[in-house]
């Protein structure tokens, strides 16, 4: 897991919380990062041979970004899909 998430969590949770949105999910998400920024991606772990073989790429579902004035999240048409508590 990225480190980032990790040491980003209470303010992740929070925002999940705030919009209706399944921190668990979040967690479990397939993670791509950099210096200042964390994005979630849906896996499909039944579909994933077939969607490699064909080259689809995995959905965005939450940019998370660190600036100077702290956390700035977008969501994106996956968010709600793949985040939103059942």
């Amino acid at each position: 897991m990225c480190k980032l998430f990790d040491e980003w969590t209470p303010q992740i949770k929070e925002y999940c919380e705030n919009n209706n949105l399944s921190f668990e999910k979040a967690r479990n998400m397939s993670q791509c990062w950099s210096k200042n920024d964390v994005i979630l991606q849906y896996y499909d772990k039944h579909n994933s041979r077939k969607d490699l073989l064909q080259d689809i790429p995995m959905p965005i579902v939450l940019k998370i970004t660190k600036t100077d004035k702290g956390l700035t999240f977008e969501q994106t048409e996956h968010t709600k899909k793949y985040l939103t508590i059942a």
